[in-house]
């Protein structure tokens, strides 16, 4: 902790001043804006402000009419038409999206969701197989998946089976498969769109399906108002971690405003076993958090068809008993993932310390887990870390990233793959055991590329603004809230540096093995902040002697209460 290099963020001074000014915001918030780029004050207005009118024609995607007609025309033929999505949120969310659309249409599509331990992950010839066997459609929809299925793809179409493909993934081995393909990251599109997961380009499908079917005059596309479902989207694009800006940021912002008004059953199931209030909109954390990983866990320990049931509930007491046995199930994986951290930074430690990258294989670790460990090893480690599991005898895994593109990374050693995909933040890969050494390697060896040969360099932490703790009240907290939420990729939340503070005797120490803290900042003639610093009681500092801190600023809540909660970054003794 102690060797995280401190970043102070520049700004303007005149900029700042003119644009708090243009946009009757504090200058302190003019000041972030202008450290995230938006020095214009109509780029910076659309940001703190985002209006549905923002969004872009779905029609501006490449072969968007060409997917809309082909959903029209099999609908129009009756066709049975199957459904195949990733077993992770973005994958579920987009699934329930487009089934539940369609439902408004008395279109009933069956849908497919690969069974991680079998089947693999995505659109593989598992569950083509296991498809056909149940269903004989004339339309396959892969969301989520499908841009580097072209194999399984050529098959479908061979048996006449049209296949429309909704995904982001890069392409990553063989050529562009033969279907019909909405995927911005293959042809020329603009950024906004480039940003989004599959369940966002789903929204844009769907969209621009209700477009279609307005001018043709079906009063039920009238009837749907897709900003309803931006609660679904939103959990799709905060668990992927896409990025929070353009349109992204418009779903996200209004869909976890909805969460304080009527839920959706399964949603609120959900809610009630993640211990979440009814009556309250929620903040990407509780997503995050909370939300997130009970949604994965189905698909990470069982059957990823359950959340997808869930999510399409149509009443309360169904929804309860599915979400009580998801939640039964996280458990599980929280005692699962514990595990495998433990033991994963243990050999860290004895074994890869000084390494640029980090590729971890334990053949009896459940692979079910591996992502979440690779994540939270990549942030802990601050390097990008690739997980590995062995799963019917070869080592299949996760890597995650908090900075460095995975995809550029792996396609240097990509030669040690037995397959591979996804995006720059987050892959699957798998290798075969006996190669997993020289896969370190090599993965090691391009992270040095990518970096010119440099050397590992502490974290640094970009802090926004150095602010005195009186400052620090409702309105100022109720500031970054209407302007800077929701944070997450490319809108991180700001960290802030209190200066010459110190931390009395009063800290009190909680969670498992007491690894938390909390603390107190003494204020004049005002009320004591309150502050929480997450694994990190092993690293606290003298309370005799003054500190600078670095801190996250927002609203907490307890016993139906409000209150400033501090979180504690990082802190260093005062010169």
């Amino acid at each position: 902790m102690c060797n995280k290099n401190w970043k102070f963020l520049d700004y303007n001074k005149e900029q700042r001043d003119l644009l708090s000014q243009k946009l009757g915001v504090s200058k302190i918030i003019s000041t972030i804006l202008l450290q995230r780029g938006f020095e214009k004050v109509t780029d910076a207005e659309r940001f703190i402000t985002p209006k549905i009118s923002d969004f872009h024609d779905p029609f501006l995607l490449k072969n968007m009419y060409q997917a809309v007609v082909l959903l029209d025309r099999h609908i129009q033929q009756n066709s049975p038409i199957a459904v195949i999505g990733d077993y992770d949120v973005d994958g579920i969310t987009s699934i329930v999206l487009l089934v539940d659309i369609l439902k408004k249409f008395k279109v009933y599509p069956q849908y497919f969701v690969p069974r991680r331990f079998t089947e693999g992950y995505g659109m593989s010839k598992e569950i083509v197989g296991r498809m056909l066997k149940k269903l004989s459609p004339r339309l396959v929809i892969a969301l989520d998946c499908g841009t580097n299925s072209v194999q399984e793809i050529d098959f479908l179409t061979k048996k006449n089976i049209d296949v429309l493909v909704i995904d982001h993934h890069m392409l990553t081995r063989g050529p562009i498969p033969n279907a019909v393909i909405i995927n911005p990251h293959l042809f020329e599109s603009n950024p906004s769109l480039r940003a989004m997961c599959a369940v966002g380009l789903v929204f844009k499908f769907v969209h621009a399906f209700l477009k279609y079917r307005r001018e043709q005059g079906d009063e039920r596309a009238f009837t749907v108002r897709l900003k309803n479902y931006f609660d679904i989207i939103a959990l799709g694009i905060i668990a992927d971690m896409v990025p929070v800006r353009y349109e992204n940021r418009i779903i996200v912002k209004y869909g976890l405003q909805s969460f304080a008004k009527e839920r959706r059953p399964g949603l609120d199931a959900l809610c009630v076993v993640s211990n979440i209030p009814s009556g309250q909109s929620i903040s990407q954390i509780d997503v995050s958090y909370k939300l997130a990983p009970r949604i994965n866990v189905s698909g990470r320990l069982s059957d990823a068809v359950l959340p997808v049931e869930l999510l399409l509930a149509d009443n309360i007491s169904e929804a309860m008993e599915k979400a009580k046995k998801i939640d039964k199930m996280n458990r599980e994986r929280q005692r699962l993932e514990h595990a495998v951290t433990v033991e994963a930074e243990k050999i860290i430690q004895e074994c890869y310390q000084n390494d640029p990258g980090i590729v971890l294989f334990g053949p009896h670790w459940h692979s079910g887990v591996v992502g979440i460990v690779a994540g939270k090893l990549s942030r802990e480690y601050n390097r990008p870390a690739i997980v590995l599991a062995l799963e019917r005898n070869i080592a299949k895994g996760s890597g995650r990233s908090m900075g460095d593109n995975l995809v550029d990374i792996l396609t240097e050693c990509s030669s040690y793959a037995e397959i591979w995909g996804g995006h720059k933040m987050a892959v699957g890969i798998s290798v075969k055991p006996e190669n997993v050494a020289a896969f370190r390697t090599a993965f090691n060896r391009s992270i040095a590329h990518l970096h010119q040969g440099a050397q590992i360099v502490p974290e640094e932490i970009e802090v926004a603004y150095t602010i005195d703790a009186n400052d620090i009240n409702a309105h100022f907290v109720q500031e970054l809230e209407q302007y800077l939420h929701p944070y997450g990729q490319e809108n991180a939340e700001p960290i802030f540096c209190i200066k010459n503070v110190y931390f009395p005797n009063c800290m009190e120490f909680f969670g498992l093995e007491k690894k938390h803290f909390r603390f107190w900042i003494e204020r004049k003639d005002m009320p004591w902040l309150t502050g929480i610093a997450w694994n990190m009681s092993s690293y606290i500092p003298d309370s005799r002697r003054r500190v600078d801190v670095l801190v996250k600023i927002g609203n907490d809540t307890w016993n139906n209460e409000n209150f400033i909660l501090l979180n504690l970054v990082d802190w260093h003794y005062t010169p």
